[in-house]
């Protein structure tokens, strides 16, 4: 048996199949799943039927997946507890470490093989070795003493920035993440820089695979915005952490590009209100129509899907380290308003 815990969507779980390898069926312990809809959507309202879908989970063929009847009692509390964006952060956690709590007592005696997720794994993980099955790890969040160090690095050119100092995990959660790496026979990262941050740390090499992201279904170059302005669009949410200060000070250096930001909560309105800058929907900003580049500023490690879509259409990427992705792209130093400047001029 092969057991997979997944406390929430994730993109991930479309490339289980990669992540096992040959063997029997998983058994997917997804309790927010919801099964297959209805063959016949049209009586059902859109936004109903959009979310549904999101419930039913991408999953290899052959995979059964379990889900638990009334879960969304359990994220309609969470999402009344944390009406605030650092609050969202630790009920995540607080999900993850609850379900790994739950689930270690009922690990099968017959399991070969257990998959989790960053901060659901230790307890699992301990179950499970002590009757000989392999651990699998999936860092899908960043590594959270790394994140606090970025975050503390782009506070001090920032100060006026309060909410760089509010995202931080709690200290059990920093210990609880670096305990799950120790116990995996393997671990999965979703990129070189996760890669190397992990082997400067201590974890062997042999032990980290990389994840990769699904190719983008649309290779094609996206339109360009037209023959006067040019249009950058900045990867992620709209937040100082995502490199909003950067991106807005490069709009002011450059009048010949417009700048396209998606807001969230968090974003600083204000700064927004701007002839060149244009707030566009996540729909949109993963559309890349009429973009002529991708800026991909963050201070912190990211994985924004519009960097790997817009390598595969052959649109030009400006990335930190932090938020380079898979494809290629211009490597600026986070905060590096010139640089940034240097290489949108040498586009073509």
């Amino acid at each position: 048996m092969r057991l997979v815990l997944v406390p929430e969507p994730a993109p991930w779980l479309a490339r289980l199949a990669t992540v096992l390898g040959e063997g029997p069926p998983a058994e997917v312990w997804a309790p927010w799943s919801l099964p297959a809809g209805p063959e016949r959507w049209s009586a059902v309202p859109a936004r109903l039927r959009a979310a549904w879908r999101r419930r039913v989970p991408a999953v290899s063929e052959g995979a059964r997946v379990w889900g638990l009847p009334g879960w969304w009692a359990v994220e309609a509390g969470l999402r009344r507890r944390g009406r605030s964006a650092p609050a969202v952060f630790q009920s995540r956690f607080f999900l993850r470490e609850g379900l790994a709590h739950a689930v270690a007592p009922l690990v099968p005696a017959r399991v070969e093989t257990v998959v989790a997720p960053s901060l659901c794994a230790r307890e699992p993980f301990a179950a499970a070795r002590r009757r000989g099955a392999r651990c699998v790890l999936i860092e899908d969040l960043p590594s959270l003493r790394q994140l606090h160090a970025d975050l503390d690095e782009a506070a001090a050119c920032h100060p006026e920035e309060a909410f760089l100092r509010n995202h931080r995990a709690r200290a059990r959660d920093v210990a609880r993440q670096e305990a799950e790496r120790v116990l995996a026979d393997e671990i999965w990262v979703r990129g070189a820089f996760a890669q190397a941050r992990l082997v400067a740390s201590g974890v062997p090499a042999e032990k980290l695979r990389e994840l990769r992201p699904l190719e983008a279904p649309d290779a094609r170059r996206a339109p360009r915005g037209g023959e006067g302005e040019r249009v950058a669009l900045l990867a992620g949410p709209a937040l100082a952490r995502g490199g909003l200060n950067e991106a807005l000070a490069v709009l002011e250096a450059r009048p010949g590009w417009r700048l396209w930001v998606r807001p969230t909560e968090g974003t600083a309105l204000a700064r927004l209100v701007h002839p060149r800058v244009t707030r566009v929907t996540e729909a949109t900003q993963r559309g890349l129509e009429g973009v002529d580049a991708v800026l991909a500023l963050s201070w912190c490690e990211s994985h924004p899907m519009e960097v790997a879509l817009a390598a595969a259409r052959g649109l030009p990427v400006i990335a930190t380290d932090r938020a380079a992705g898979f494809g290629p792209c211009t490597r600026v130093p986070r905060g590096d308003v010139p640089a940034v400047l240097a290489a949108l001029d040498g586009l073509d």
